[in-house]
């Protein structure tokens, strides 16, 4: 009985007959060579894809089959359940993220099987929702990638917009399937489909990035033993910083990277020895830093200062105001507005490639307001700039009035202005532009999105000292 011959019940029964002959006890595997089990993983491993697509394409019918056109009529709620997703569930004994991956693969591969047929029920011309994706319906189809696979493409990927075609998107799932099939691995699929997104839709690199600034937040509960668990959601800049301060804290404990200066040696010993688990070592390292702040105690943490992150970018991307930035260690891409702002406040080094790769030059520049010139600041201005705004200057960041790279302004007092966090962010990512006068007067340039004729708002000085200085100046 072959199988153009056979029903696909009779296949399963065919199928099923031969699972149970493989090997289930792990005696039968230790007299293997190490090649022969190699071997046979491979296999295991071409099986499983099988079941992956054959499960995916009963999930597909079985949603077909209780699609929404059908109502009470359709397979899941006549069978008892309220959606396709709780039957399997129901059925199959995997679990709801288990079933989600079998439904999506399913899906797409019945919508595509379904192109331009006519919908029995409802008389529509039937059409898959994400065609974009039919290099990864035909891959799975084939047995050459799996399920997981195919949903780490699709979110990825996302949807077209105005910016990415639909076709774009179909030549970058061909691209990332042939990845997989040359071997990346579905852990690193996901975010390698993403960065092909961020390559197409550069624009949405900063949609993105203020949508995970929107929805940050801590929150907390109490424990009903005492106590209380904390949730931080954060964006990516504020991850990057979290990261580095909580390596800095437990690494040693964790076989982290080992250290030449006998300083940072001894400081690591310190923390490697103490008895405390790596977890219980950054809970109490992160309340030192709340208590006290980052230079409070420089044993709490390995290294000093506030936690720091890198950011690579083009200079031709900071030039022309196209493309975005990658945050070291993690790969998240940030916009240019970012990128500018977080420049405001830290160094550069400007390193030059050829097209090979090689290094050119290496030029470091002193980018970052020091210390004294901060100082300056603060009791000139007297807090954040914002006419809006009241936090004090510990609460700024040092802001280039002429930007660095877009205008080649200079890190001197004259160019520099402070504003909070908050305020630098906002005036970064949406456009303002602040001009000085020459009677010294400080004005906000609103962007057109906002004030269509940017009328000038005057940004006072909060300084007392500076007011109470011109006030005596001007009764004399």
């Amino acid at each position: 009985m072959t199988s153009t011959t056979a029903t696909a019940e009779q296949r399963y029964d065919a199928a099923l007959a031969a699972l149970a002959d493989l090997p289930s006890e792990i005696e039968e595997l230790r007299s293997l060579s190490e090649q022969s089990l190699l071997r046979i993983n491979e296999l295991h491993a071409v099986a499983s894809r099988a079941l992956g697509a054959a499960g995916a394409v009963i999930a597909g019918e079985v949603a077909h089959r209780s699609r929404p056109a059908l109502g009470m009529t359709g397979l899941a709620q006549r069978a008892g359940f309220r959606t396709p997703e709780r039957l399997l569930t129901q059925t199959t004994g995997a679990t709801k993220q288990q079933v989600k991956t079998a439904l999506a693969a399913g899906t797409l591969l019945a919508e595509i099987a379904d192109d331009g047929k006519v919908d029995e029920v409802t008389g529509e011309v039937l059409a898959p929702t994400q065609p974009w994706l039919r290099p990864v319906a035909a891959a799975v189809s084939a047995r050459l990638i799996s399920t997981s696979a195919a949903q780490a493409i699709g979110s990825g990927l996302g949807c077209p917009n105005s910016a990415v075609t639909a076709q774009q998107l179909e030549v970058a799932a061909a691209r990332l399937v042939g990845e997989v099939i040359a071997g990346l691995d579905a852990d690193r699929l996901w975010k390698r489909a993403r960065d092909a997104r961020d390559e197409l839709d550069v624009a949405g690199v900063k949609v993105r990035e203020a949508e995970l600034l929107e929805i940050r937040g801590l929150t907390h509960f109490p424990l009903p033993g005492g106590g209380g668990k904390a949730i931080w959601t954060m964006d990516p800049e504020t991850y990057a910083n979290f990261t580095d301060a909580y390596d800095r804290s437990t690494s040693p404990k964790r076989g982290g990277v080992r250290f030449v200066s006998k300083e940072q040696s001894e400081r690591a010993a310190t923390i490697a020895s103490d008895g405390r688990t790596p977890v219980q070592l950054a809970s109490d390292a992160f309340m030192q830093l709340v208590k006290l702040g980052a230079d409070a105690n420089p044993t709490c943490l390995l290294g000093s200062g506030a936690p720091v992150i890198r950011i690579t970018v083009a200079e031709e991307a900071l030039e022309t105001g196209i493309g975005f930035g990658t945050i070291e260690g993690h790969g998240e891409p940030v916009s240019i507005d970012t990128v500018q702002r977080l420049l405001c406040s830290g160094d550069s080094i400007r390193i030059g490639f050829d097209p090979g790769g090689n290094v050119l030059n290496l030029e470091s520049e002193q980018r970052l307001y020091s210390k004294r010139q901060r100082e300056v600041l603060a009791v000139k201005f007297g807090g954040c700039m914002d006419p809006n705004c009241d936090r004090p200057p510990s609460w700024c960041e040092s802001h280039h009035i002429k930007q660095w790279v877009r205008d080649k302004g200079k890190t001197l007092i004259e160019n520099g202005i402070p504003l909070c966090k908050w305020h630098h962010l906002k005036y970064h990512n949406e456009g303002y532009e602040i001009e000085v006068d020459n009677d010294g007067n400080y004005w906000q340039i609103p962007p057109r999105s906002i004030d269509p004729q940017q009328k000038r708002v005057a940004m006072p000085l909060k300084s007392n000292a500076i007011a109470d200085l011109w006030r005596t100046r001007n009764a004399s």
